[in-house]
């Protein structure tokens, strides 16, 4: 690839990089420079809807800069991410909930500097849409920042461009029937640098949020008795599918034992459990071979010394027998004086 493409490509990488970066997670709505917040509530949206009903609310946007900024907004669907946490979707993902359902009447908005400014928005959920939960966001996107333009080992120039964004949460419960239910896979674990890892997928196959939770029991040996707790996801909205994870630190060299998964959640209760059963094979292997090789020695050993005590007494039988069947000539027989 010519240099100049390639340039070009990294840059485009790391764009997307620190856009994700800078994105992914939706915890915080004002970093001191700018924020969105709800004008009526102190955190999130919440709203309630009926199938072909509407909503208008507004979200207030602060700029505590000393310079007056312009900023995109657009609304996106919310997600949650591998490690159970609530993320905003990116500006290019299909929107196929919140995300469509919000209309704003600009995609831009200018907010003079140390001023607060009012945005409006209507959310339309379109009729026959399913009840239960959606979850959505809407975003302030800054101006992309160029950062410095960096000359790797080779020649490669390297510009990492950063794009800032915050969001607020919508949450949005369509009426109607609440279904809460929740499904798991099979617990599985792995052995790795001292610590036995503990890995059980759970998905929401239900309509509402659930907040799953899951305690691990250990029996067996050595460790018998032993309890454990998942990482708590922060929700799994519906459709989504996580990996609930837990540790066992400086677990023991050897085990056999059984795991015993409880998960908890809206839906009810379930159990998942799994047998256990690992140890050092290779050094295990070397010992059985080590003790074989000397429990066949001394075999041979015993084996050795029994022939060669047989085999005295052989000749301590031959000896015995030849002197006793010795011929002694009588002096009256014939050819003795």
């Amino acid at each position: 690839m010519p240099r100049p493409a390639l340039r070009s490509l990294l840059t485009l990488i790391l764009l997307i990089l620190a856009v994700f970066a800078a994105t992914g997670r939706a915890a915080a709505v004002d970093n001191g420079a700018l924020g969105i917040r709800p004008s009526t509530e102190s955190d999130f949206f919440h709203l309630a809807l009926f199938p072909g009903a509407a909503a208008d609310a507004t979200a207030v946007v602060s700029n505590h800069t000393a310079h007056p900024v312009t900023l995109l907004t657009y609304p996106v669907d919310g997600q949650t991410t591998p490690q159970g946490s609530f993320a905003f979707a990116s500006r290019s993902d299909q929107r196929k909930g919140i995300g469509a359902w919000v209309q704003l009447r600009t995609g831009q908005v200018t907010i003079p500097a140390n001023t607060d400014v009012k945005v409006p928005f209507r959310l339309t959920v379109p009729p026959g849409t399913p009840p239960g939960d959606y979850s959505g966001g809407l975003i302030i996107q800054a101006p992309m920042v160029q950062g410095k333009t960096t000359t790797l080992e080779g020649g490669t120039a390297v510009r990492l461009n950063i794009v800032q964004r915050q969001g607020v949460r919508i949450y949005l419960k369509v009426a109607g029937t609440a279904i809460k239910s929740m499904s798991h896979g099979k617990l599985t674990w792995t052995h790795n640098d001292g610590n036995l890892n503990f890995t059980l997928p759970v998905t929401n196959t239900g309509n509402t949020i659930l907040h799953p939770r899951a305690d691990l029991s250990l029996t067996g040996w050595p460790e018998s008795g032993t309890r454990l707790r998942f990482d708590a996801p922060e929700n799994l909205l519906p459709g989504a599918s996580i990996n609930l994870h837990s540790r066992l630190q400086h677990a023991p060299v050897a085990m056999t034992g059984h795991a015993k998964a409880a998960i908890t959640s809206e839906a009810g209760t379930g159990l998942a459990s799994t047998n256990i059963l690992y140890a050092p094979w290779l050094l295990l292997a070397i010992a059985i071979l080590l003790i074989a090789a000397t429990v066949y020695a001394i075999w041979r050993g015993v084996k050795f010394i029994r022939r060669a005590r047989a085999a005295l007494a052989q000749v301590g039988f031959s000896a015995t027998a030849t002197g006793s069947h010795k011929h002694t000539a009588h002096p009256n027989e014939p050819g003795v004086p």
